[in-house]
């Protein structure tokens, strides 16, 4: 690929997610610890030698749909935003390499925005200091500005509010997806329809500092929770109900020392402080559930490679 750029684009789970009540503009502000992991994505940009244009090619182990056109792929997007605030002329072909499923609460798509974002600043000599690059990202969609930082951070507002932390993180995480997609609108719509049934508020505010000091614990006395986890035991659909009982009690019983749904779902995981424990629950598994991954906390994004 000539002189191009290898990024990587790692995925994310939710450690705790607190949702509150939706706002006048139709956001709901969240309360939630993002930790990246070292599983992801792949990226491959590289010069068109000419002007303008975009050329995008996707393949991995994860099918995308090849109906929906280029220029709806988050992306795709990110290239033009880039071009577009720059004043960059430049034509750029892409290569995505997709690893994390769709619609998993993993950040799949917020990551590969952030990672062409990244790459084509580093391309352009960094005209972009990485605050204007989270406010670029910003447009892109609420998670795509964490994934500029990574790491642990705790993050408030519509997920743009980010404060990253540097906190011990000794353990593993096994990521189970049960082969379903999960809808983030159709989540939050769910969530909002329970909530004005039972005349439930959503619950009150966690805080910095207490989920700080929960986070430099030991998983095992974790009491992170996600609220669309709660809704989907009581309300989802039955398959939706069974599936996640089922998962994050199999987690648990092979060792974890917490369980948790990432995002809106689909994806479940369990925080291992034994990674043999872990590693041994993945060999199980993975012959149970479509997918499974063993992982490990960033503590930081990993940097751009020259090919």
């Amino acid at each position: 690929m000539g002189d191009g750029i290898r990024v990587a684009a790692p995925c994310k789970i939710n450690l705790h997610l607190g949702v509150f009540d939706r706002r006048s503009d139709g956001y709901h502000p969240i309360e939630s610890i993002f930790q990246m992991l070292d599983f992801g994505d792949v990226l491959w940009i590289d010069s068109l030698k000419k002007r303008s244009g975009i050329e995008l090619h996707m393949g991995g182990a994860i099918h995308m749909d090849v109906s929906v056109p280029p220029e709806q792929n988050i992306v795709y997007k990110a290239v033009r935003l880039f071009q577009m605030e720059q004043g960059d002329e430049n034509g750029y072909y892409i290569h995505l390499e997709k690893a994390i499923p769709l619609g998993a609460g993993l950040g799949g798509g917020s990551s590969d925005a952030a990672a062409v974002l990244i790459a084509l600043n580093q391309i352009s000599g960094r005209p972009f200091t990485n605050p204007e690059l989270e406010s670029l990202a910003a447009c892109l969609g609420s998670d795509v500005p964490f994934f500029i930082r990574g790491g642990t951070a705790y993050v408030t507002g519509r997920g743009e509010e980010i404060e990253t932390f540097s906190v011990p993180t000794p353990w593993a995480v096994l990521l189970v997806n049960p082969g379903f997609h999960s809808s983030t609108p159709e989540a939050f719509a769910l969530l909002d329809r329970v909530r004005a049934e039972a005349m439930e508020p959503a619950k009150p505010l966690r805080g910095r500092d207490e989920l700080l000091q929960m986070l430099n614990s030991h998983p095992g006395n974790w009491t992170f929770y996600n609220d669309f986890l709660e809704v989907f035991l009581k309300r989802g659909t039955p398959e939706v109900q069974q599936t996640y009982r089922n998962v994050l009690l199999e987690l648990k019983n092979f060792g974890a020392d917490f369980i948790n749904l990432s995002g809106s779902g689909s994806t479940c995981f369990g925080v291992f402080s034994d990674p043999e424990r872990a590693k041994k629950a993945l060999i199980t598994l993975k012959s149970r559930w479509p997918f499974v991954k063993l992982s490990f906390p960033l503590a930081r994004r990993a940097d751009t490679v020259v090919e």
